[in-house]
């Protein structure tokens, strides 16, 4: 079962993707993916500290997500701009 988050008026479900080679994590980086239930938002990607995502209670969980990025929107998350990280 993944960790959830309600956020937006959505459930995310949070994945810790280990040491992703395209995300630019690092060799002690995770990339948490916020991904929502309903998929009827883009996710949210966010480089943090390897193994950090199971010391993190809801109120750290709810601030990585504030600070995570949404895919295939600007910064803002305005769809139709490219982020420079994405492919």
């Amino acid at each position: 079962m993944w960790r959830t988050i309600d956020a937006d008026g959505c459930t995310w479900e949070v994945y810790a993707l280990v040491n992703p080679a395209d995300a630019g994590a690092g060799a002690g980086g995770d990339l948490l993916e916020f991904r929502t239930q309903q998929a009827n938002r883009p996710p949210r990607r966010l480089v943090v500290a390897a193994g950090s995502l199971a010391a993190m209670d809801d109120t750290a969980l709810r601030a990585a997500y504030l600070k995570a990025r949404p895919i295939g929107g600007d910064h803002y998350g305005r769809p139709g701009k490219r982020m420079e990280d994405a492919p």
